[in-house]
């Protein structure tokens, strides 16, 4: 069935069992970031219950009704099983919100579809037209009246992004901290260091007397600080989060890898791709931190590598961690880079960026966030295939 905007129908009429199905979500809009989310809503409409947001950061309601799964051919998508669904659950609505510029009316084209055990069943499609100037939309919702489920095709444009949809639905989003002060348009330097302080500020480290370079140490630290953190929704939670560093690298021959603690890569310092990480300290509380390696004496047969640090567990925030990163090689200057331009809800965070430039090190600041590991290689161009790993 084909859904026309402001159309309604009986679940049952779509899917079989009318229960169990999956909504696949996509938005075609060259150079727009957009965000999916299901609001589960009670019977005035309002999200009595913030658990039952389910987006990037809680992929899951608690009831295991509406989950994170995405369909192949859809950039997004809500696996759904309404008899899991409390009672004071009444409808679900579908939405999209843009991160960063943009409006909706420069969408190509989108659509919601309703996939079953065999296939679509269901599509309602939609094209940037409909809309002007909004920056999200509630696309398709799904109601529960007179006891039967039913969906409308909405197709509503809404003014303001994710956090005007949470506030409209009776949400509370997290006051966001002030922006920190312009930093100074050059690297400050003393005697012993030198800190990058603006993103592309950048210094190269010749080689001593056309030796080989020495070790090069790259260290992590951070610290939570004393009290609690909010979340999203302003909601006091546990500051603990487990903050990871680790590396994408491209070798003179073209291989091409990561290492990290995620899927227990720890690289080698002996052998291809000649860097490794030390250890991985889960709360912050280690003195030392964490430290990336990599043999100095190999550097000619390394083309780049690309330093990050990923929150892999607890809620991201950055302003807490209060983050810093030192990278310190014999008879240098240390180099320091400090993760200053935080955004709190993206769990990852391309901090520096090495390339082997005539022998030298070139070291460019870059802490730019991002929600994982794909987005990063896609906005640097790796060119890597990622998949899920867990830590032992």
């Amino acid at each position: 069935m084909n859904l026309t905007r402001g159309q309604r129908a009986k679940i049952a009429d779509l899917v079989p069992n009318g229960q169990r199905f999956t909504l696949g979500v996509a938005i075609e809009a060259p150079g727009m970031v957009i965000d999916f989310a299901c609001f589960g809503l009670d019977g005035q409409g309002k999200l009595s219950d913030e658990r039952y947001m389910t987006f990037f950061n809680q992929p899951a309601t608690p009831c295991g009704g509406v989950r994170l799964e995405t369909p192949p051919g859809d950039a997004a998508g809500f696996a759904i099983d309404l008899g899991k669904l409390p009672a004071s659950v009444e409808r679900l609505t579908i939405t999209a919100a843009l991160e960063g510029t943009g409006a909706m009316s420069r969408i190509s084209r989108g659509h919601v579809r309703f996939i079953d055990a065999g296939g679509e069943v269901g599509r309602f499609a939609f094209t940037g037209g409909d809309f002007a100037e909004e920056r999200a939309l509630m696309l398709l919702e799904l109601y529960r009246k007179d006891g039967v489920w039913r969906t409308a095709a909405l197709g509503q444009g809404f003014n303001g992004g994710l956090s005007a949809l949470v506030e409209h639905f009776g949400g509370s989003v997290a006051a966001e901290p002030p922006p920190p002060p312009p930093p100074e348009p050059k690297a400050s330097v003393n005697l012993s260091k030198i800190t990058l302080d603006k993103r592309g500020n950048s210094v190269s480290l010749d080689k001593r007397d056309n030796a080989a370079h020495g070790e090069i140490l790259i260290n992590l630290k951070w610290m939570m600080r004393a009290g609690v953190k909010k979340g999203f929704f302003g909601g006091s939670q546990p500051n603990n989060i487990d903050l990871d560093l680790g590396c994408l690298y491209e070798l003179r021959d073209g291989s091409k890898s990561v290492v990290q603690a995620l899927g227990n890569v720890f690289g080698d310092l002996r052998k291809p791709p000649y860097i490794a990480l030390d250890a991985d300290d889960r709360s912050g509380a280690s003195a030392s931190g964490e430290n990336l390696r990599i043999n100095g004496q190999h550097w000619d047969e390394i083309k780049r590598v690309l330093v990050f640090a990923f929150i892999y567990e607890g809620a991201p925030n950055w302003a807490e961690a209060n983050a810093v990163i030192s990278l310190r090689t014999p008879g240098q200057p240390e180099i320091e880079v400090r993760l200053d331009s935080q955004s709190n809800n993206l769990p990852m965070c391309a901090i520096a960026l090495l390339e082997n430039q005539g022998g030298s090190v070139q070291i460019t600041k870059l802490v730019d966030y991002y929600r994982g590991h794909p987005d990063v290689d896609k906005a640097h161009r790796w060119g890597l295939e990622w998949v899920r790993g867990r830590k032992d």
